[in-house]
């Protein structure tokens, strides 16, 4: 629920609230939510924020809204509880990618902060929810053009005096060389979305222009989670490849889907 002395925004604990309540199943596929006016007097917040959150979600595809009647839950996405399993290595990260190709990469540092962890990402690291973890917004540039935005949650108890640290540098090689935590394995989810119009002006991109959405848990050698990313990727600077040769067929992946 909202916690107003937590230092993240109403909004966005509004948002991942909803969020956990549809992932969960308490509410069912086109079923209409509460409205703005019940959702503000439940949670003690305004209109404005309530209508930020849920507006995100419907950019996200978890809701959509009908003009007149109101807003509404989603069908799942196909496989929408299943991972990707991707390893990781210094020769395979994107910055190292992209400079292969003769380009500019950097890492430009939007915000850190130190923030009480939401329950549905404490699930994924494995920690209480309410614990302390950093989170990191940080903006991907290829040469002069923002290619995605990324937002990272890390257990503070895993590396103390992260804060000041560089964070225009690698997070992998700063987690490696100065805390001793080699990230060897991704669990990933690939998601498209529309732009909303704040990430839209980070990404000098248009509002509701198509993106990709990208949110993967990385774990250590040892498979202990270690950090949360989620990603939104310009839909113009990316294109996904899927090797098929070992796919299952489709009606075995649609039975495994239909039986979550």
């Amino acid at each position: 629920m909202i916690d107003k002395n937590n230092a993240l925004p109403l909004y966005y604990q509004l948002k991942e609230h909803l969020r956990s309540m549809i992932q969960k199943g308490e509410w069912a596929p086109n079923a209409k939510i509460p409205s703005v006016r019940e959702i503000c007097e439940q949670n003690g917040i305004s209109t404005t924020t309530a209508k930020q959150a849920i507006a995100e979600l419907v950019h996200e595809g978890l809701l959509y809204s009908i003009q007149g009647k109101g807003t509404f839950v989603s069908l799942p996405l196909f496989s929408h509880t299943k991972w990707e399993n991707t390893m990781i290595s210094d020769e395979m990260r994107l910055a190292t990618r992209i400079r292969s190709m003769g380009k500019e990469f950097k890492a430009v540092p939007i915000s850190f902060d130190k923030v009480k962890c939401p329950g549905t990402i404490a699930d994924l690291l494995q920690i209480e929810a309410g614990a302390s973890v950093y989170r990191i917004r940080r903006l991907k540039v290829i040469n002069i053009t923002p290619m995605l935005i990324e937002t990272t949650y890390i257990n503070e108890a895993l590396c103390e005096g992260l804060d000041k640290k560089d964070m225009s540098r690698s997070l992998f090689r700063t987690l490696k060389d100065e805390y001793g935590v080699i990230l060897k394995h991704n669990k990933e989810t690939l998601t498209p979305v529309f732009l909303n119009s704040t990430n839209a002006a980070l990404l000098k991109d248009e509002p509701g222009s198509l993106a990709l959405v990208n949110e993967r848990v990385s774990y250590s050698v040892e498979m202990s989670p270690i950090l949360y990313a989620r990603s939104i990727i310009r839909g113009n600077m990316c294109k996904l490849y899927v090797d098929l040769t070992n796919l299952r067929s489709i009606k075995d992946l649609a039975h495994d889907s239909i039986s979550d």
